[in-house]
Formats: C-alpha cells, sequence, structure tokens
C-alpha cells in the first residue's frame, strides 16, 4: 500500500534483493523529505526513487517488513518501530498492535470469559425455552419415536411382565393422568410402556412427547403402588415440566456454539434432533431432578398414594446401586440427598 509520511532523514537498516534475484545483501535505506535512497554497506547506492513511490507491506506478526522500490528492488528490515516512524502507521500495524499482550487485551479477555459463563449460565437457558415454545408438537412426537426406536435397537428386549403387572401399572398411571390438569394433560400425549432392560435395574424413562417407558424390574421388585405411583409421578413431572427438550436443547446450543468458534456449521440440529441416542445420552440437571420430584410428590399425594413409599425405593438403590449408577434415581442428586428432599417434601404438605 502506498505509504503515508511521518518522519524525514532516517536511515533503516536491512537487506536489499535486486529485481528478480534471491540473492541478498546488507543495505540501509536512506529517507528524506523527497527521495527513498537503498545504498549497500559500501556507501554506493543500488537505487533511489522519489518518496512517494515507496510501497510499504502490511505488518505480519514478527515477519521482516518488505518495502518495495519501483524498479522491482525488495528491501526486508526488523525495524519496524523506524519504518513506522518514516512512513507512518499502516492498517496492518494497527491490527498488529491490537493483538498485542496489553492491559486492554487482558480487559477484552475477560470480557469474552464472562460473556461466555453469561450465555452458559443464562442464555442457553433462555434461548432454550424461546426454542422449546416455537417446536411445533409433531418435531417432539419424532423425538420420541427416535428415542424409543433407539431403546428398542440397543437396551431394550419385549417385556416379560405378566398381564396383571401391566394392568396395574396402568391403572397406577391412569390415576395419576387424571390428577393432573386438564389442560396439562392435553398439551401432552401420555402412554406407558413397559420394557425389559438387562442390567438397568429398576428404572424408568420419561420422553419429551409423554410416552414413560417402565422396566420389567421396577414392576417385578417394587410392587408397591405407593413405590410405583411415585417412580411414574416424578416421570410425568419431567414432561411436563419439559426438562427432556430443554436439556436437549441446551445440548444443542453448545454445539453450535462450539461449531460456530470452530468454523464447522454441519447440520448439527437436524441431527441431534433425530438421533435418539443423543436425547438418552442426557442427564438431568440438579434442578430439574429436583422439580421433579417436587412435582411426583404432590401429584402422587393428590392422586391418593403414599409419596413416602419412594424412600425405601431410594433406600434399597443405595444399598443395592449406590450413588453412581447410571439412571434416573442417580443422575445428580445422591439418593441420600432426594430421600432428605422427599421428608421434607412430605413434611411440609
Amino acid at each position: 500500500m502506498p505509504a503515508s509520511f511521518g518522519h524525514t532523514n532516517a536511515v533503516i537498516k536491512g537487506r536489499a534483493f535486486p529485481p528478480l534475484q534471491s540473492r541478498f545483501v546488507q543495505a540501509k535505506l536512506r529517507v528524506d523529505a523527497e527521495t527513498a535512497k537503498l545504498v549497500d554497506e559500501a556507501g554506493a547506492v543500488l537505487t533511489s526513487c522519489p518518496r512517494v513511490d515507496v510501497i510499504i507491506e502490511q505488518r505480519i506478526g514478527r515477519a521482516p517488513r518488505r518495502v518495495t522500490l519501483p524498479d522491482g528492488t525488495l528491501f526486508e528490515s526488523e525495524d519496524h518501530d523506524e519504518i513506522e516512524d518514516v512512513f507512518g502507521v499502516t492498517a496492518g500495524s494497527f491490527i498488529h498492535r491490537m493483538e498485542r499482550l496489553h492491559p486492554r487485551m487482558i480487559g477484552f479477555v475477560v470480557v469474552a470469559v464472562f460473556s461466555v459463563w453469561m450465555i452458559w449460565r443464562y442464555g442457553l437457558d433462555i434461548m432454550a425455552g424461546v426454542a422449546l415454545a416455537l417446536t411445533p408438537p409433531q418435531v417432539i412426537d419424532a423425538v420420541d419415536a427416535g428415542t424409543l426406536q433407539t431403546v428398542d435397537l440397543i437396551f431394550a428386549e419385549p417385556t416379560a411382565s405378566t398381564s396383571s403387572e401391566q394392568k396395574a401399572a396402568q391403572a397406577i398411571f391412569e390415576t395419576l393422568l387424571a390428577t393432573l390438569d386438564p389442560d396439562v394433560r392435553a398439551d401432552h400425549d401420555f402412554n406407558l410402556e413397559f420394557r425389559a432392560m438387562p442390567g438397568m435395574g429398576p428404572n424408568a424413562l420419561a420422553l419429551p412427547g409423554g410416552t414413560v417407558i417402565m422396566t420389567d424390574e421396577l414392576m417385578r421388585l417394587f410392587p408397591s403402588p405407593d413405590v410405583q405411583a411415585g417412580v411414574l409421578a416424578h416421570e410425568i413431572g419431567h414432561v411436563v415440566e419439559q426438562h427432556g427438550m430443554r436439556q436437549l436443547y441446551r445440548s444443542i446450543g453448545i454445539a453450535v456454539f462450539v461449531a460456530l468458534l470452530a468454523g464447522d456449521t454441519v447440520p448439527i440440529v437436524e441431527e441431534m434432533l433425530l438421533e435418539g441416542n443423543v436425547l438418552l445420552s442426557l442427564s438431568f440437571s440438579r434442578k430439574a431432578e429436583n422439580e421433579a420430584d417436587s412435582f411426583g410428590v404432590e401429584l402422587a399425594a393428590q392422586a391418593g398414594y403414599d409419596p413416602a413409599g419412594l424412600i425405601p425405593f431410594f433406600e434399597w438403590i443405595e444399598h443395592e446401586i449406590g450413588d453412581t449408577a447410571s439412571s434416573w434415581l442417580s443422575t445428580h442428586p445422591s439418593s441420600t440427598e432426594r430421600m432428605q428432599r422427599l421428608e421434607e417434601l412430605i413434611t411440609s404438605q
């Protein structure tokens, strides 16, 4: 780019490359108010030109600064400060100065880190809420169908529970649903599915659209209606509070944010929504689990069941599996914490 002039009568040390040659000689660029003269170490003039015709290239990091003269001679120098004193600050020099470590750069980094934290802490939840409000029911139904298909392909086997066990669990489920506000119930397509899931223990899983999967082992080990009602009410709470889709959209938001930073904008949203195993890999947050516990205790009590029935259930889980098992009953809060919270919720009713 053409130079914008600064000081005059200066000498810049460097090396000169004659036109069309890779060989260089040590040289100095002498600049006054009118001319720029390139001389070798002996003082012999290699080339000269009007100062206005000198072309100063952009500064690139710590690389030598390139100065081109009209006859094609290339002059290189590491004396960036002297070049800028003589020819003025170019756009590249300004960018280089902005990129150097400086108190304002530290401030920028602090602001950037704080902004990322704010997006993670608050922005993702806000964006998830907006996305959820704009999500048509057909998409949520597709998520349920895809996730259930993944469960059947990877985790589940056809149920081995008896007809009487299924009827008893279905009756509990229907009683809980009948207790819900009619408008709330109408917003979801509730359905109870039964599956055998070897190795997963007594378990239940709620899908965003309203499908609840109940394992054979849960019915076999805990035939008590109070226990089953507590488990199913908890899962209904996840559906009503829309925890599944909120967590899915949070994960999508994180993935999209990282992809944008990395420069990879593949169709992440479509892939994550259509692959049911993505939803299965997400754990609810401590807040979501506590909300589902509170909802479940209240719903079970309103439906006529004893919510305290879940306490011996958690005692069994803690004794047999521990607090690190990968299931809905040990994702974030420990079994001990949840038992204490259940007691507090029951006492407060």
